[in-house]
């Protein structure tokens, strides 16, 4: 009986001490857990990323901490440029819990590599899920232009201006008839902008703009020299007034124009100096 008691003794003794361990390791693996989620708190993202790597190398992704772990771990790929990386770890972490946040790191990963599309597929669900934030709305209605979606975007942009108007807003609906070749329209947007908000000098520049590449360069110069009169320093009206002054042989005054605006680091204005200006003080 005695020497069955010492074999109990020793199994218990063997089971608390595995126990002990175990809850030893499990208590050091949440201390460094929290170790790495300071770091990214203070954004050190290359140092959370080194622990995150080499928990997550030991696992088998078998638990929500470790998925938890995966998804931070996408957020410090992130956070260093590592878009690739980061898109990998994202896309497995949403195949086991597709919530809107992992979406949201998800869409703003992709609009890093430049992938519009799924952006967009990622940006519909969010809003779906949020019809009022217009802060996605707006985000969504760039991707759209960026895909050449010009009528999908006018839908979010006017749905934008209904509840907040704005003349920025308001000039990039003005874009997408710019961009959908529409010059009459785009115009008559730019027109009541200016007319509402006449200091917004970004709405000459739109406008201006317009005016050069249909060549109605006394039409440019008119929205060119109100613009100016609103800011004189704008550089990109300074280079297209001595683009439309060139262009209608005009050549000193528009070489003074083109001089100021490349010593002021407008590159572009450097092409014209060559083209209109050479041996031009």
């Amino acid at each position: 009986m005695m020497k069955m008691r010492a074999i109990y003794v020793c199994i218990f003794l063997l089971f608390t001490a595995t126990v002990g361990f175990a809850q030893a390791s499990a208590d050091k693996r949440e201390r460094v857990i929290a170790r790495a989620d300071s770091l990214m708190q203070h954004e050190d993202y290359a140092g959370a990323l080194e622990i995150f790597n080499s928990l997550l190398e030991k696992s088998k992704l078998t638990s929500d901490e470790d998925y938890a772990m995966l998804y931070k771990r996408a957020y410090c790929f992130y956070g260093v440029g590592k878009f690739e990386e980061a898109l990998n770890d994202i896309n497995r972490f949403i195949e086991k819990n597709p919530d809107q946040q992992a979406k949201m790191l998800r869409a703003y990963i992709n609009q890093e590599l430049g992938n519009s599309t799924e952006q967009l597929k990622d940006l519909n669900e969010l809003i779906d899920g949020k019809p009022e934030n217009l802060d996605l709305t707006r985000w969504r209605a760039s991707v759209l232009m960026e895909l050449g979606k010009y009528k999908e975007a006018r839908k979010d942009i006017n749905q934008i201006l209904s509840k907040e108007p704005n003349p920025d807003i308001m000039g990039y609906l003005g874009l997408t008839y710019y961009y959908e070749d529409d010059p009459d329209s785009a115009l008559t947007i730019f027109d009541k902008i200016i007319a509402s908000n006449p200091g917004h000098v970004q709405s000459y520049v739109y406008a201006a703009s317009l005016a050069l590449e249909q060549e109605i360069y006394p039409l440019a110069l008119e929205y060119i020299n109100k613009g100016l009169a609103a800011d004189a320093s704008n550089t990109t009206l300074m280079f297209y007034k001595g683009i439309a002054l060139v262009e209608t042989e005009k050549v000193d005054s528009g070489c003074r124009c083109l001089t100021k605006a490349f010593q002021a680091g407008v590159d572009d204005a450097g092409d014209y100096l060559k083209g209109f200006c050479y041996g031009v003080e």
